[in-house]
């Protein structure tokens, strides 16, 4: 047989092959239907202070299966259909940092029965998130008091100012919000140490432990923690970074909580010395919560 007769014989098996491979179908199990998340927000009760959050990420899961993280607002597929239970936990950045994320243990979860079709999409518009039953508001601070539960130290050379800002409406809507706490820093050589009056008793058994707050800033600050003990220390644990705009953080107290089991109390200091450029280091923060179950 010449080589011409050979591979003209070969042709109609490769044509089978590309037309077979052309016609391969998708499952049906494979097409997905898709949820869209539009935000979330939180409802608060008279004793639990700011509904101010920053819900960063809605954790999802459907009937138990995890289907991922993700950043809100968000369209995203869900590889199921018909009648499925919605687990959705509020994600917050620990610490203020993008790659720690994690769901906040004291917003309780939204459990939702949907119906589901592939190819189409379930809105669930802005999730409407809340503090979880049980949870323990040991110290809360607003400012709207003439009496502060939080002052300046022996050490500060500095004052802490209750002031009234016009801005506060706008920022934190509906909340009737007009005081802020606002410390000037005027040179490198001053220091600002603020703490609260009063000591805490704080699960050291690695309970999740956290302080909430709003801030704004041109100039570096330190949150922790005095311990009180048989021997008294000063913990730092956090730096936080400037922020022109008024900005809210989670600050996890637990690790460090979980390293001092001798202790008896704590109490929150703030602290900071001048390290901006322009002429005064200025400081704002308000709707301070420390809480743990």
């Amino acid at each position: 047989m010449n080589l011409f007769v050979r591979h003209t014989q070969t042709i109609p098996a490769l044509l089978l092959v590309l037309l077979l491979s052309g016609c391969t179908k998708t499952s049906i199990d494979e097409v997905p239907s898709y949820i869209n998340i539009a935000g979330s927000k939180l409802i608060v009760t008279d004793i639990q202070g700011s509904g101010s959050q920053k819900i960063s990420d809605a954790w999802v899961y459907a009937d138990n299966d995890l289907v991922g993280a993700f950043e809100l607002p968000k369209k995203f597929p869900v590889l199921k259909s018909g009648t499925t239970q919605l687990l959705i936990f509020a994600g917050i950045k620990l610490n203020g940092f993008n790659e720690t994320r994690s769901p906040y243990p004291f917003y309780e979860k939204i459990s939702i029965p949907v119906n589901l079709e592939r190819e189409k999409i379930t809105d669930l518009g802005l999730l409407t998130f809340s503090y979880v039953a049980g949870t323990k508001f040991a110290w809360k601070e607003d400012f709207e008091q003439a009496n502060l539960s939080i002052d300046t130290t022996a050490r500060s050379e500095v004052n802490l100012v209750r002031t009234q800002l016009a801005e506060l409406a706008t920022v934190f809507p509906g909340e009737g919000n007009k005081y802020t706490a606002k410390v000037l820093i005027p040179n490198d050589s001053v220091v600002f140490e603020c703490a609260t009056h009063d000591s805490f008793i704080l699960p050291t058994d690695g309970s999740s432990v956290f302080l909430e707050m709003n801030y704004k800033s041109n100039n570096e600050f330190t949150v922790g923690l005095l311990v009180n003990g048989s021997v008294s220390s000063q913990r730092s644990i956090l730096v936080i970074n400037p922020s022109s705009s008024w900005n809210k953080i989670y600050i996890n107290l637990t690790p460090t909580l979980s390293s001092i089991t001798s202790a008896t109390s704590f109490r929150v200091f703030l602290t900071a010395k001048k390290n901006t450029k322009d002429a005064n280091g200025e400081i704002y923060f308000d709707n301070m919560k420390l809480l743990h179950f």
